[in-house]
């Protein structure tokens, strides 16, 4: 996959269009207008299946991004706003910085104890329209259970066991796959949900831990907390634990701006740094959007 080239006019325009169609809604309404979804899509369905990210003579030195979102309920509104309105933002982003040829993956998580849809995987695409129709797929379950977490780490098994990129097996180059969300991580997938979810064979289940491991081996990782860090101080802590300090960014929960921080991530990845928020604040003060600053 990945066929197509990116146009930031195209995307915005479709952006601002939206926004103001959903002017008069409230946020509630709105989340209904954009994402139609019911249940899960088949060909968002990931058992037996791999997603590919190659080369191509369009696009020759080809980079995968995996952006893993939360879409359980407590998200509220932060999954309309990445994908309706600020991914124009980050794409235009990390092309005018020097990525030529980037290929978005899009995964939703949710909690794989409750839900009947805790992951969801699109392809890596590079155009546009082909990454839209993707996040057009989207369901936004809105579950989650009362236990202490959610299942990211079907992301790092998604990344890990059910992915090939031409990055890794012809240049030896990572990936970036970022998870965006506001719960700690559960400790394990149960062996049940490795052979539902995934359709591979399993004597037991995963650790977290393990699975960080394996998925580090042609993947960088990276968690966009989203929470103030007084109220959510323990839950950062457990990310910080999993991943490492510099591999957490905290934002608020109010005037919030993905787009300098999903796209300094990437950049730095791509240019080789280890610990690409090492150069990103790892906390964000609740000033408005437009004035947030994130130092490259």
């Amino acid at each position: 996959m990945g066929g197509g080239s990116y146009s930031y006019l195209s995307a915005h325009t479709r952006s601002t269009e939206r926004s103001r169609a959903y002017s008069h809604l409230s946020v509630s309404e709105a989340m209904e207008h954009a994402f139609t979804q019911k249940h899960i899509d088949p060909e968002m369905v990931i058992n037996g299946k791999v997603r590919e990210s190659r080369d191509s003579q369009e696009h020759p030195n080809s980079f995968p991004i995996i952006i893993a979102l939360d879409t359980t309920g407590s998200m509220g509104h932060i999954p309309m706003d990445l994908i309706k309105g600020s991914f124009p933002e980050i794409m235009k982003s990390i092309i005018d910085a020097g990525i030529p040829d980037p290929q978005v993956c899009f995964v939703g998580v949710g909690d794989c104890y409750f839900d009947d849809a805790p992951v969801q995987c699109g392809q890596f695409e590079s155009s546009d329209e082909l990454m839209e129709k993707w996040f057009q797929k989207v369901y936004l379950e809105g579950g989650g259970g009362n236990n202490p977490g959610e299942s990211y780490n079907l992301a790092w098994y998604f990344a890990s066991r059910h992915t090939v990129t031409d990055s890794w097996e012809k240049r030896h180059k990572k990936g970036v796959l970022i998870t965006i969300g506001d719960e700690p991580c559960l400790a394990e997938i149960p062996q049940s949900n490795i052979t539902g979810l995934f359709g591979d064979g399993a004597q037991s289940g995963i650790l977290s831990s393990t699975l960080i491991e394996e998925a580090s081996e042609q993947w960088e990782l990276y968690h966009i907390h989203m929470g103030d860090h007084l109220m959510y101080n323990s839950i950062i802590s457990r990310w910080r634990g999993l991943l490492g300090k510099d591999r957490v960014v905290v934002l608020p929960r109010k005037n919030y701006n993905l787009v300098p921080v999903i796209s300094s991530i990437i950049m730095n990845v791509y240019n080789g740094s280890s610990n690409a928020i090492a150069e990103v604040p790892s906390e964000t003060t609740a000033t408005p959007m437009n004035e947030q600053k994130i130092t490259l």
